[in-house]
C-alpha cells in the first residue's frame, strides 16, 4: 500500500506506527519517525491464530516498510522475550538495518542468526544497560526496569523537542530475586525534566494491586522444596531467567542436584553462563544423567506448562520421553500462568499427571508465580513519575487498552489515544491524533515461508480441514475427446461413499465436459472453470459440502 507518510513535511511533528501489539498481547512491532527518518523498537511474534491452520508462528505484515522504501535508521531492541525479538530472523532480511541491544539479549539473538545464516550480514550495535546513544537523528536512553526476564528496558526517545517514554514490558520489584530493580530515581527525573508522551504497557491494566516479587516466588517455591522426600519438577517459561535462576539456588541450599528438560531451558542456561548471570562451574545435570539422583535430591526445571503436545511435560507424562518418566509419588511445581487459550491443553496434562500418582501444586493460592507486567496500583506510580501529557496504551487486547485508558484519564492526562495495529499518530507538543489506518497484517512461518494468513492457501486449508478434499482427473485425447470417465477420489468428504455414488458423479462430470465445445489446450484454464463450478454445485446439492476441488487435465497421445 503506496503512501504519502514518508513526506512528513511538518518535521516538528513525529509519527507513531504499531504494526503488531496494538489489540494484542504479543507481536509487538513499534515505528516512531522523525524528519523522515524512522526506528523501530521491538520485533517479536506470537504463537496463536485458531484461524490460520497449520501455522504456529506468525509476525506483523511490513508491507508498509518495503512497498514506501522506508529510511529506517535502526532498530532497538527493549528485551529478549519471544514477542519482542522472535521475528528479527525473519524480518531482517527485508529492513536491512543495525540492531542495538543488550549483551544478554545480543547473545541470544546471535544464536538465532547464527541458525538462520544471517550472523555475517546483520550488524548488531551491543549497548550497556542504563546507556545513551544516538540510532540516526534518534537521541535514546535506556532505563533499567524489573520484568520476567533478564535485561528488560525501557527508552527514552528524544525527537527534536519531543520526548517519548515507551515503557517496554516492565513492573515494580523492589527485591527482585536476581534481575534488574525500576530505576525509580531516573523516572522520577525524567518526568520533572519533561515527558509529552508516554507509549506503556496495558497487559495487566484491569488488574487491582501490584504484580509481586520474584523474591516472594523463590520463598513460595521454598516451601514446596523444603522438606519433601520426593522426586520434584519445576515447571515454568524458560525465558524467565531470573527464576530459573533462583530454583537453582533453592537446589544448592537444600541440597538438591538440578537438572534441565527442554531445548529452550537449556538455550537460557547457555545465554546466563555466557553473560555472567550463572557461574560457568554450576553442575548442571542433563537430561540423561537425571536417571543417576537419587528421589530426595533430584530436582528438574522443565518446559511444558502450557500443556503443548510436544512439550516436555507431556512427553514425559506420556511416557515417550528417552530419558525420564514420572512415577507415583513425584511433585510438580506449575510456576507459570495460564495463558488463554491453553486450558483444554494444561487441563489434559494434569489429569494425566494425577493419573500417575504426582501431586501437583498449582499458582492459584500459592505463591509460586507472579506477572511480568504492571498492575494498576504500578501503572499509577509510573504515571505520577512520568506526568505525560499524552498516554498511547499498547501491549494489550481492546479490553486492556480501554481499562488502561480509563486509568489514565482519572489520573489526570489530558490526551489520551486508543490505538490499533496500523494506527499513524502524529504527536506535535501536547497534541496526539491518528491521522491515518494503514493496511496491516500478519505473516505467518510456513516451513521456510512468510505467507499472509488472509491468503488463499489457508483459506484452502481451512477448506480442507472441514469439507475434505475431492480429486478429479480427465483424460483428454489428441482430439480432445475424453477417453474415459472422470477419474475421482472423495478424501475425508463423507464416511461411507459408494461405487455407485462415485459412477453417477463420474457421469455428470463427463457430461459437463462434452458441453463445454470444443475441447482444446488453448481453453485448458476456462475448462478447469467451468468444471469446477458444475462439481462444486454438484457436491453442494448432494452431499451439503463444500470441499476443496484438485481438477487435472491429462492429455494422452493416440
Amino acid at each position: 500500500m503506496k503512501i504519502d507518510l514518508i513526506k512528513n513535511k511538518n518535521k516538528d511533528k513525529i509519527l507513531f506506527l504499531p504494526l503488531g501489539g496494538a489489540g494484542e498481547i504479543g507481536m509487538n512491532f513499534n515505528m516512531y519517525c522523525y524528519q523522515n527518518e524512522w526506528l523501530i523498537v521491538d520485533c517479536g511474534v506470537t504463537f496463536k491464530d485458531h484461524q490460520v491452520m497449520g501455522a504456529d508462528v506468525f509476525m506483523p505484515s511490513i508491507d508498509i516498510i518495503i512497498e514506501n522504501k522506508l529510511k529506517i535508521s535502526g532498530m532497538l531492541i527493549t528485551h529478549a522475550h519471544e514477542d519482542h525479538i522472535g521475528a528479527v530472523h525473519h524480518l531482517w532480511p527485508f529492513i536491512k538495518c543495525p540492531i542495538y541491544l543488550t549483551p544478554f539479549s545480543a547473545y541470544l539473538l546471535k544464536q538465532r542468526l547464527i541458525d538462520s545464516g544471517l550472523i555475517d550480514r546483520v550488524q548488531l550495535k551491543i549497548v550497556q544497560k542504563e546507556s545513551k546513544f544516538n540510532i540516526g537523528k534518534f537521541k535514546l536512553e535506556l532505563i533499567d526496569v524489573s520484568h520476567s526476564i533478564l535485561e528488560p528496558n525501557s527508552v527514552l526517545i528524544t525527537m527534536g523537542k519531543e520526548k517519548v517514554f515507551h515503557t517496554g514490558d516492565w513492573k515494580i520489584d523492589d527485591n527482585p530475586a536476581v534481575g534488574n530493580k525500576t530505576n525509580i530515581g531516573r523516572l522520577i527525573e525524567i518526568g520533572k525534566e519533561g515527558v509529552s508522551t508516554i507509549v506503556c504497557d496495558s497487559t495487566n491494566a484491569n488488574v487491582e494491586g501490584c504484580s509481586g516479587s520474584e523474591k516472594s516466588v523463590e520463598n513460595g517455591i521454598a516451601k514446596y522444596i523444603k522438606n519433601y522426600k520426593g522426586r520434584i519438577f519445576v515447571t515454568m517459561f524458560a525465558s524467565n531467567l531470573e527464576r530459573m535462576l533462583a530454583i537453582i539456588r533453592l537446589a544448592s541450599i537444600y541440597k538438591r542436584e538440578v537438572g534441565l528438560i527442554g531445548r529452550s531451558m537449556w538455550r537460557m542456561c547457555d545465554a546466563a553462563k555466557n553473560t555472567g548471570y550463572l557461574e560457568s562451574t554450576t553442575k548442571i545435570y542433563s537430561e540423561k544423567l537425571l536417571r543417576s539422583i537419587s528421589d530426595e535430591k533430584f530436582l528438574s526445571i522443565c518446559t511444558g506448562s502450557q500443556g503443548e503436545p510436544l512439550g516436555a511435560l507431556n512427553r514425559i507424562v506420556d511416557d515417550i520421553h528417552p530419558h525420564i518418566s514420572f512415577k507415583n509419588g513425584d511433585r510438580i511445581i506449575f510456576s507459570s500462568r495460564k495463558i488463554p487459550g491453553n486450558d483444554v491443553n494444561i487441563g489434559s496434562l494434569i489429569n494425566k499427571l494425577i493419573e500417575k500418582g504426582v501431586q501437583i501444586v498449582l499458582p492459584k493460592k500459592n505463591n509460586i508465580h507472579v506477572s511480568g507486567h504492571p498492575a494498576i496500583e504500578e501503572l499509577k506510580l509510573m504515571y505520577s513519575w512520568i506526568k505525560p501529557k499524552i498516554a498511547i496504551p499498547v501491549h494489550g487486547e481492546a479490553i486492556h487498552i480501554e481499562a488502561h485508558a480509563n486509568l489514565a484519564k482519572s489520573l489526570g492526562v489530558k490526551n489520551i489515544l486508543k490505538v490499533r495495529n496500523g494506527s499513524l499518530v502524529e504527536i506535535s507538543g501536547n497534541n496526539v491524533k491518528i491521522i491515518d489506518q494503514i493496511a496491516s497484517g500478519k505473516l505467518a512461518v510456513n516451513g521456510g515461508e512468510l505467507i499472509p494468513t488472509d491468503s488463499k492457501l489457508f483459506k484452502e486449508r481451512k477448506r480442507m480441514l472441514f469439507n475434505g478434499v475431492v480429486t478429479i482427473n480427465l483424460l483428454i485425447g489428441d482430439t480432445g475427446d475424453i477417453i474415459e470417465l472422470p477419474r475421482i477420489k472423495f478424501l475425508a468428504v463423507c464416511y461411507d461413499i459408494k461405487k455407485e455414488q462415485l459412477y453417477e458423479f463420474s457421469s455428470f462430470i463427463n457430461e459437463q465436459i462434452r458441453s463445454f465445445i470444443p475441447i482444446k489446450t488453448n481453453n485448458e484454464n476456462q475448462l478447469k472453470d467451468f468444471i469446477k463450478k458444475k462439481a462444486k454445485r454438484y457436491l453442494q446439492n448432494n452431499y451439503e459440502k463444500n470441499p476443496s476441488i484438485i481438477l487435472d487435465i491429462i492429455y494422452i497421445a493416440d
